[in-house]
């Protein structure tokens, strides 16, 4: 289900701007410490607070359309100080919000409202050019969030219906949940025989398969045939973190989730099968999860139309949202998640696309087989990943820290670019716990930066990489019948003498795993 098309936010808490485009069912937020998730999770979940009420609209021309129809109002969201942008006086700076809703799940919600607001609109003769479906909200001198322009989703039943549908799960659960004793949310929720018993199924098959039953809210587990009763507070990390946050989830009306850091405290298998268990939970909601881990994210999720996942770039400085399409065909070539973040390998090439990483795996078995008498072995000792053509510049955090030795291998064309790049990327102020960049200007920068504090970017002499495989070619612009992910990598296993370039890179960065 998707409730919420697109959102816009402006100047709330640490977000100086956010833009979250085609909205899925699933959407994961993934990014460093204080680059906004949290903020956002908890701008979604004060929409809880609006209201509706007439006299409100901050443009003259909506105001008009107020006025001259008894049952058209606006909505305010009342915050405080703190929560604009560095906690900046409200005089001078605007919140701003503008959010889509899905009219076909609205009108499901609320059956009806929508047509009669098109209707309104519709025979109104006030007109306004900034009238559109999008609420937009904004704050004006105050700590009051007004609707600016008439919107068909600013409606007093609709609003009171979205205020109802929103539920919001913390980061801090392992100590307790909402601020009460885990017990004693879960008492006062007053679940029925039915439902506590899909509460410990729930346990039982995504946590610990020994928990059985329960009494007054203790867990009863099954320790070689018999019956362990313990209390909630000491279960493991992995229980204490879903154990109320299931009950909200499994017993609720709410039809937009918020999750922070779903993860918490889960192992991998457990990651994994709640993962799929919000998955599945889509069908009737739509959930927003933000977390740190980029492994949590299971590459299978990539085949699912239904998942949105957007990615916090130290360049932009807000989250981006990644086209899943490029690495459906192969995902375990992709930076962007699993298997690079936990790799085994010694030596890590990055280059721009999925096409890149099949010519640069060829030229490389070429150069060991022809440079190397354990050439399988040092094979495996290298993967090559692609860093979504290009996204590249957004997923250079997602690069892991030595002792992993990488490098980032882009064509020609990207050689004024990515010296900005490497600099706003090292001086970005989340950089704190990821890796930081040496731009190269030429192999002797590359055999003094590899393998060293700073992982290095060079950039190839050419403009493309089809230059050193087809002389003639001409990347700027390249022939309507080429194909780079067929031709390119079909040419590569043609040649016979590595190009020189090339065969130069990798005698730096494979010197040490060829020894």
């Amino acid at each position: 289900m998707r409730v919420i098309e697109k959102l816009e936010i402006s100047n709330f808490r640490n977000i100086k701007h956010t833009k979250l485009d085609d909205l899925k069912e699933l959407n994961i937020l993934i990014g460093p410490n204080n680059c906004g998730k949290t903020s956002i999770l908890e701008f979604i979940s004060s929409l809880r607070n609006l209201r509706y009420e007439r006299g409100l609209y901050l443009c003259q021309d909506c105001r008009k359309f107020e006025e001259s129809d008894k049952d058209v109002g606006g909505i305010y969201l009342s915050l405080c100080r703190e929560d604009f942008y560095l906690k900046k006086d409200p005089n001078k700076i605007k919140i701003m919000l503008t959010i889509s809703f899905n009219k076909e799940q609205i009108d499901k919600l609320v059956p009806g409202v929508l047509k009669k607001q098109e209707e309104k609109l519709s025979k109104t003769t006030v007109t306004c050019q900034h009238i559109k479906n999008d609420i937009m909200m904004e704050s004006h001198g105050t700590t009051q969030l007004r609707g600016k322009h008439f919107s068909v989703f600013t409606h007093e039943d609709l609003i009171e219906e979205i205020s109802k549908s929103i539920l919001y799960c913390p980061e801090g659960r392992l100590q307790n949940y909402r601020e009460k004793e885990f017990a004693q949310y879960i008492r006062e929720k007053r679940l029925s025989g039915a439902q506590k018993r899909r509460w410990i199924t729930f346990l039982k098959k995504y946590i610990d398969s020994k928990i059985d039953d329960e009494r007054y809210e203790n867990l009863i587990r099954k320790v070689d045939g018999e019956d362990f009763e313990t209390t909630i507070l000491e279960q493991g990390s992995g229980v204490r973190s879903l154990v109320c946050l299931a009950v909200d989830i499994l017993f609720t009306n709410a039809k937009i989730i918020l999750i922070d850091e779903p993860e918490l405290g889960l192992n991998p298998f457990a990651k994994q099968e709640f993962l799929k268990f919000l998955l599945d939970e889509c069908k009737e909601r739509q959930v927003f999860i933000v977390t740190q881990d980029s492994t949590f994210v299971n590459p299978i999720l990539w085949k699912n139309d239904k998942v949105g996942v957007y990615f916090y770039s130290l360049i932009a400085e807000e989250f981006v949202k990644i086209n899943l399409n490029q690495n459906k065909e192969d995902p375990n070539t992709f930076a962007g998640y699993l298997p690079h973040t936990v790799s085994l390998k010694d030596t890590h090439i990055y280059v721009e696309g999925t096409s890149d990483v099949y010519i640069f795996q060829i030229l490389l078995e070429k150069y060991l087989k022809q440079n190397s008498k354990n050439w399988v072995e040092t094979m495996n000792k290298v993967g090559i990943y692609h860093l979504c053509g290009g996204f590249w510049s957004h997923l250079l955090y997602t690069i892991p820290k030595p002792p992993y030795r990488c490098i980032v291998i882009l064509d020609g064309d990207k050689r004024s670019e990515a010296k900005k790049v490497c600099d706003r990327h090292n001086e970005a102020e989340a950089t704190v716990n990821v890796s930081k960049f040496k731009f190269c200007k030429d192999f002797r920068d590359l055999k003094k930066f590899f393998g060293g504090g700073a992982h290095p970017i060079y950039c190839l002499k050419e403009d493309c990489i089809e230059k050193y495989l087809f002389p003639e070619f001409n990347c700027n612009k390249p022939p309507s019948n080429y194909n780079k992910k067929v031709d390119g990598y079909r040419k590569a296993e043609k040649i016979c003498k590595i190009p020189e370039e090339i065969g130069y890179i990798f005698t730096i960065i494979l010197k040490e795993a060829m020894a």
